[in-house]
C-alpha cells in the first residue's frame, strides 16, 4: 500500500512539471512565422524562442525611431500606436510573441511598405541571416 502511494504521488509530481513545461514552452526553440497581406490589411505573426525577444524589440525599436517600444525581455506590449510619420499600425508583444497588424485602409503606401520591411526584417534576424 505505502508503495503505491508513494508511485502514484511520484506520477503526480512529474506530470504536474510536464505540464508546466508544455504550458510554458519553456524550452521552445521552435519558430513560426505567418504573413497575411490582403486587400484591407498587412499582418505578421511570429512565434519565436523567448530569448530572441530582446533582439527582436531593439531590432523594431531601431525601425521605428525616433519612437520606442519595450525595452526590456519582460516588457508587454498591446497597443495601437501612431508614429511621427503618422504610420498607424497595432502592435501586440511579450516574450516569445509578436503580432503587428496595419490597416491599409487609413495608412499610405509609403507607411505600409515600412511596416513590411520591418517585418520582413524580424523574419531574417529570427531566422539567423
Amino acid at each position: 500500500m505505502k508503495t503505491s502511494v508513494i508511485f502514484a504521488t511520484f506520477s503526480i509530481i512529474g506530470l504536474s512539471v510536464f505540464l508546466f513545461w508544455a504550458r510554458f514552452n519553456v524550452y521552445d526553440h521552435d519558430t513560426a512565422i505567418t504573413v497575411n497581406d490582403d486587400r484591407d490589411s498587412y499582418t505578421f505573426t511570429a512565434h519565436y524562442d523567448r530569448r530572441e525577444t530582446g533582439r527582436v524589440e531593439s531590432f523594431i525599436n531601431r525601425n521605428i525611431s525616433p519612437d520606442q517600444m519595450g525595452s526590456s525581455e519582460n516588457d508587454y506590449v498591446d497597443a495601437n500606436t501612431r508614429l511621427n510619420d503618422n504610420t498607424c499600425f497595432y502592435i501586440k508583444e511579450s516574450a516569445g510573441k509578436l503580432k503587428i497588424r496595419l490597416d491599409k485602409r487609413i495608412n499610405g503606401t509609403a507607411s505600409y511598405y515600412r511596416v513590411k520591411k520591418m517585418c520582413e526584417g524580424v523574419k531574417e534576424l529570427l531566422a539567423g541571416k
